[in-house]
């Protein structure tokens, strides 16, 4: 089954590939690269993980962003246009505190040393302050060093749900409040019974998305989920069961946002979940244990300045433990993940061996020369639904359509 995740393993001797033949290997219906992918049960010496890449064209069916008509971005300019109309005080709500990364230029927690979108070491790069970019959407900024339009799935005047712009899943979103300024989770802790009825509506926002309209496109569905028409998406339990779901601290992006995916994960970010680089130990923070510890409606004064070890401790002593949330959740990722994959080797070009050593062509195993790094970047586009449908070939988006004109007060 190892095909259908995106990564398997395969014995190899010296310059030879070896597959282990069965009477279920000898079946003539049986794709060669499905054969050859399937997990050997090989010892961990003397095997290799195997990556699909390289998605052939028209293969994958996208889910088009709602159609809504252009909407004109209110602060025409820049960040510091928006700062010159509101003061230095506005300053707090559009600058972050992350690592860029050298390899993608993704911009990552500042507290990572591996850059959870290649994989590219960031150890040793400098903490930077670039734009907050969800304080961009929120004010419909016009731009920073590139247009502030975003991919939107859902808006009102007080959430915004819209496609991650380094997608996980083929289905990831994201909901931010946006009637509000919370910079992270842990100022949730000082009002919970507000950041409780907060994160619920974010949550309920990002669910309905993932049903109407991912989980609603009949192509979509069939063609990237296992078995998708035999489960009944329309009960919640059975929808959260499946679902990823949670918050980052310290973020990326200094604005509370909830990411929701959908799996399976794209071929690569599983392979980043096998190695523990995706929902990273201490910085990852399950939904269900954010709204359980917000459910005992405990105020904790100053928690926004706190390090989030010490609300972790705060909720240990009163015998919520982060551990077990954390594993519990980890390895469900990983078996939903298992459960729900449906890539077919047939869909890809190219087979990544053992994280980028070698690059093989999917219909004779030969050598390929081309770089690791192009083929994940190509394959970043192809498979993600972020600003669907595109125009000449690229995302498209929109400005959100409930821009605040006011500085928003921070949530207490």
């Amino acid at each position: 089954r190892g095909v259908s995740r995106g990564v398997s393993r395969i014995r190899y001797r010296g310059k030879v590939w070896i597959r282990q033949r069965t009477e279920a290997t000898t079946d003539p219906t049986t794709d060669p690269m499905d054969d050859l992918l399937r997990d050997n049960n090989a010892p961990t010496t003397g095997s290799l993980p195997l990556l699909l890449a390289k998605v052939k064209r028209d293969v994958l069916p996208y889910v088009d962003q709602p159609r809504e008509d252009a909407c004109a971005p209110l602060v025409e300019g820049t960040p510091d246009d928006f700062v010159a109309q509101h003061g230095e005080k506005s300053l707090s709500q559009l600058k972050n505190k992350v690592k860029k990364c050298p390899g993608c230029g993704k911009l990552n927690a500042f507290t990572l040393e591996a850059c959870n979108s290649c994989g590219t070491s960031i150890r040793d790069v400098p903490i930077s302050y670039p734009n907050n970019v969800f304080a961009g959407f929120v004010y419909g900024i016009q731009k920073g060093p590139f247009p502030f339009t975003i991919s939107i799935r859902k808006q009102t005047a007080s959430l915004l749900v819209f496609d991650d712009l380094l997608q996980m899943c083929p289905c990831h979103v994201n909901c931010i409040p946006t009637d509000q300024y919370v910079p992270d989770v842990r100022l949730l802790f000082e009002n919970p019974v507000l950041g409780l009825k907060m994160v619920l509506s974010m949550y309920e926002a990002a669910k309905d998305v993932v049903k109407s309209q991912f989980l609603g496109n009949k192509s979509w569905r069939s063609k990237l989920i296992r078995g998708a028409d035999d489960i009944d998406w329309k009960d919640d339990q059975i929808l959260t069961k499946y679902l990823i779901s949670g918050f980052n601290y310290p973020p990326s992006q200094y604005w509370l946002h909830l990411q929701t995916m959908l799996p399976p994960m794209t071929p690569f970010h599983y392979s980043m979940y096998l190695q523990g680089r995706h929902y990273t130990y201490g910085r990852f923070f399950p939904i269900d244990y954010i709204l359980d510890a917000l459910q005992m409606e405990i105020k904790i004064p100053q928690a926004g300045e706190m390090p989030i070890e010490g609300i972790i401790q705060f909720f240990e002593a009163k015998g919520l433990r982060y551990d077990e949330y954390y594993h519990k959740n980890y390895q469900r990722y990983g078996e939903v993940h298992r459960a729900l994959s449906n890539w077919k080797a047939g869909d890809f070009s190219r087979v990544i061996v053992n994280g980028g050593d070698k690059v093989l062509n999917t219909e004779d195993l030969k050598i390929v020369e081309e770089k690791t790094q192009d083929i994940l970047k190509e394959d970043k586009v192809a498979l993600q639904n972020y600003g669907r449908p595109y125009k000449n070939g690229r995302p498209v988006g929109n400005y959100y359509k409930h821009a605040k004109k006011s500085l928003l007060k921070k949530f207490c």
